[in-house]
């Protein structure tokens, strides 16, 4: 006999175990968790909607233009993140740089980023002239470097006492727990519950093509620099992330 099989979502209840876990607090935690946790947890499904870690429904909504003036003086804070590899070979991975800008509401908007093959002095060099480029208005709060393998040599070289202080004082050694997957799914997260925007497609953003193109292929793309380095950097941010999330959430509902 052939074998019939159906698939029940839950997208706005019943709860499952409302005796458990009522309806009204299953859905507060969803903006929280991961996308394959909530699906086999809270949704009984065995695999996540989409089969991706980033789905491009996320930013639908969660768009800027990057060319808005006024967007720009919104920035409150800055951060770059790195991802280092070293090697000037075509072939060989990337050093990818994302730069994120926090806004008053304190979600996170993609700003800028950078890729390219450099050997260990290029790197430093590109992670200087990066550093100077952001800091124009002293808004740069940190450099985050994986402290591991050439992130670790360029966190050492950089924190010597050979550059100038300003600098030294941003760089922020970080190491994120788990592997390549779990970060990305980590990440996912603060996308899917609007904490994170992209800009719009336009001439002001010509690195948003290659970006998207990685970015919404992971972790099945042929390189993941610029993934890794995104995942890094939301990472980092995900106690603001949380803050500005729980406030909009508590303005929602005293709007009600």
């Amino acid at each position: 006999m052939p074998t019939t099989t159906r698939v029940l979502l839950h997208t706005d209840g019943p709860a499952l175990w409302p005796s458990h876990k009522p309806l009204a607090e299953v859905l507060a935690l969803k903006a929280s968790t991961m996308a394959d946790v909530w699906e086999t947890t809270y949704q009984a499904n065995p695999q996540a909607a989409g089969g991706t870690i980033f789905q491009r429904k996320w930013f639908e909504h969660n768009r800027y233009d990057a060319a808005d003036p006024v967007l720009q003086r919104t920035c409150i804070a800055r951060w770059h993140s790195w991802d280092t590899a070293l090697s000037d070979e075509d072939t060989a991975a990337y050093s990818a740089l994302v730069v994120g800008e926090l806004w008053p509401d304190y979600r996170l908007s993609i700003r800028r980023v950078f890729r390219d093959h450099l050997d260990f002095p290029s790197l430093l060099e590109a992670m200087n002239l990066n550093a100077r480029r952001d800091n124009y208005d002293e808004k740069l709060r940190g450099i985050i470097i994986e402290d591991k393998a050439s992130g670790t040599s360029a966190v050492q070289t950089l924190k010597g006492a050979t550059i100038e202080p300003w600098l030294s004082s941003l760089i922020l050694p970080f190491m994120p727990s788990g592997d390549k997957v779990q970060r990305g799914k980590q990440a996912s997260v603060w996308c899917a519950n609007g904490s994170v925007l992209l800009p719009a497609p336009s001439p002001s953003a010509p690195w948003l093509f290659d970006f998207e193109d990685e970015f919404f292929s992971f972790p099945g793309s042929a390189f993941k620099d610029q993934a890794d380095s995104f995942n890094q950097l939301v990472i980092y941010m995900e106690n603001l992330l949380a803050e500005g999330l729980r406030a909009r959430m508590a303005t929602q509902t005293e709007a009600r």
